[in-house]
């Protein structure tokens, strides 16, 4: 009886023992089973970025326009390497042409309030770098301001040329902290090598033309989604011209249809009677450069002729010119002044006694009044521009952007 009684009780033993260990098993099966916790990476397709916000990227592959949103982080971690993080919320995938599907991805620096270091942009096929885009500053670090933010990236065919470009606007504040922050736009212009180039002075001049930056006023500016919206031929050379005009010599432009075709003349307002005005003319493919004596000319809108109308201390001239092929050719010229400045001979009313010689030819000085007219008919003349209310140089570039091809 005892034995049977030992037996009994082992086996109860087992039982519980075994009930122990089943119980262990199904709590173990159970943590197995729960639904896996969301991290932010797995959120970021829905959410775009871990902060939750929507990020919506404006993609446009030739005539097609896409709207992408979230990112594809190569770093779950979102560390970056050499002092520079990812941006989750700027990092995603692209189709661009010719790279077709990439990654782009934005960082920026993991150092302090005082850093001086610029955001830094890739694209990357997988782990392989394909393009670094180049910054606004050599050694991509400011002076006097540091980086806030990518407020937008856009990857548009602003000049139709069938490759994508990139603009991106991001935000500073000043290291000072007593002025405001400002927003800055970059134009990357795409080509057919997969390369993008930073246009650094059209990106400027976006930059000075527009109060609000955002994607749309820069392809605004850029004369983008109009009809004939590519700034290509005369006016892609205007811009690119303006873009290296020195700002403390010229003070000022403005379009003139000089000749009866459809492309305008740019006239160029110096800063000083003898830097002068300057006609740019475009011809060839090129745009040729007409330099005027002093600043004053008029000149017959459509009519191809320019009087460039001058002269100081009693010396002055009247220089007719017509246009071909963009170059300014002389048509006929007239002077007149005093033979000596320093002892001058007034008429009966007072006026000063002026020699008058049209093509070489002396005469008096209603016989030059009818000579120039023969010439260059002067009631029908227009002013170059007038004084203080010409162009910027930004100014001119959106016109010109704006202009129908």
């Amino acid at each position: 009886m005892r034995k049977r009684t030992d037996r009994w009780r082992a086996a109860a033993a087992c039982v519980a023992l075994c009930g122990v260990l089943t119980a262990c098993g199904q709590k173990e099966m159970a943590q197995d089973l729960k639904e896996p916790e969301i991290t932010a990476e797995a959120s970021e397709g829905e959410k775009g970025g871990e902060s939750g916000k929507e990020t919506e990227i404006a993609i446009e592959n030739g005539s097609k326009e896409q709207q992408a949103a979230g990112t594809r982080e190569t770093d779950p971690s979102g560390a970056g390497e050499n002092g520079y993080r990812i941006i989750r919320e700027q990092t995603f995938e692209a189709n661009l042409n010719p790279l077709g599907k990439v990654t782009f991805v934005s960082y920026e620096p993991e150092a302090g309030e005082n850093s001086t270091a610029d955001a830094r942009f890739e694209l990357k096929d997988g782990d392989r770098t394909v393009a670094v885009l180049d910054g606004i500053y050599k050694d991509n670090n400011r002076e006097k301001e540091r980086f806030q933010k990518v407020e937008a990236v856009s990857f548009p065919d602003y000049n139709s040329d069938g490759f994508n470009d990139i603009i991106i606007i991001c935000s500073y504040l000043p290291m000072s902290g007593t002025e405001a922050g400002r927003s800055e736009v970059r134009i990357y212009s795409g080509s057919e090598s997969g390369a993008f180039t930073l246009e650094k002075g059209l990106s400027e001049a976006a930059d000075s033309a527009l109060a609000e930056k955002t994607v749309q006023s820069v392809l605004g500016f850029l004369g983008a989604g109009k009809k004939n919206e590519a700034p290509a031929g005369w006016k892609q050379a205007y811009i690119d011209y303006l873009q290296a005009q020195d700002g403390e010599e010229w003070v000022g432009y403005q379009l003139i249809y000089l000749n009866d075709d459809d492309i305008p003349e740019l006239v160029k307002i110096g800063n000083s009677e003898a830097v002068g005005c300057m006609i740019a003319a475009y011809a060839g493919g090129s745009v040729v450069e007409n330099q005027l004596n002093r600043l004053y000319f008029s000149y017959i809108e459509k009519g191809n002729l320019l009087c460039n109308s001058e002269g100081n201390m009693d010396s002055y001239y009247d220089l007719v010119y017509t246009m071909t092929d963009g170059q300014l050719s002389p048509v006929a010229s007239g002077y007149y002044g005093a033979k000596d400045n320093s002892k001058l001979e007034f008429d009966e009313n007072g006026d000063v006694v002026y020699q008058y010689e049209w093509n070489g030819t002396l005469m008096s000085r209603e016989e030059y009044s009818q000579a120039l007219n023969a010439v260059y008919d002067t009631s029908k003349a227009r002013d170059g521009y007038a004084w203080e209310q010409y162009l910027s140089r930004e100014q001119a570039i959106q016109k010109i952007s704006e202009m129908q091809q």
